[in-house]
């Protein structure tokens, strides 16, 4: 994507590389977290606190945005900070996986909404675009297409459903998440 960028948009390749980057600093420290649980290091040597959480989300779409895109986090007062672990990783994986897809298929978005709902029974996640797709990448850059179906068995087995498509009424592309929450 980056190489393909350079040719036609230079002036936006700034933001998609500090993306990358951000996205191999999380994954690194993931790796560590993982790595010094494994080792069993003392107790408060290791940042313990999930990969992806909700509180992680606010970092996820700042860093994301750049000057051709604006990404709006909208958190419903109602979602509770003590939400079962399995669930905040879920859906911050939601979001980090739909923000990926659109860097990857509608690089032309120019915005993005991140909302988080709760009714006291379920927690509703939707990343919703304006991009018109048919971002142009080389075959190598799609990857191997379990990104959405990935999300969906993750999704499915905390007992949730997942539904992603384009926008009824507008142009765009939305994902929805929705998990029950005991």
């Amino acid at each position: 994507m980056a190489r393909m960028m350079t040719a036609t948009a230079p002036q936006d390749l700034d933001p998609v590389l500090a993306g990358i980057e951000h996205a191999a600093t999380e994954a690194l420290a993931s790796m560590r977290r993982t790595v010094g649980v494994l080792r069993d290091t003392p107790t408060g040597a290791v940042d313990r606190r999930p990969v992806g959480d909700l509180a992680a989300l606010t970092d996820l779409t700042e860093g994301f945005a750049g000057p051709a895109q604006k990404v709006v986090l909208r958190r419903d007062r109602a979602v509770p900070d003590d939400l079962p672990r399995e669930v905040q990783a879920a859906a911050f994986r939601v979001v980090q996986e739909a923000l990926t897809n659109v860097r990857r298929h509608a690089a032309d978005a120019t915005e993005i909404a991140v909302v988080l709902r709760h009714d006291g029974q379920r927690l509703e996640v939707t990343v919703i675009d304006d991009g018109r797709g048919g971002t142009l990448l080389p075959a190598a850059a799609h990857g191997g297409g379990f990104g959405l179906v990935g999300l969906s068995e993750r999704v499915t087995v905390l007992g949730g459903r997942l539904d992603a498509g384009p926008r009824a009424e507008e142009q765009g592309w939305q994902v929805r998440a929705v998990f029950p929450t005991p």
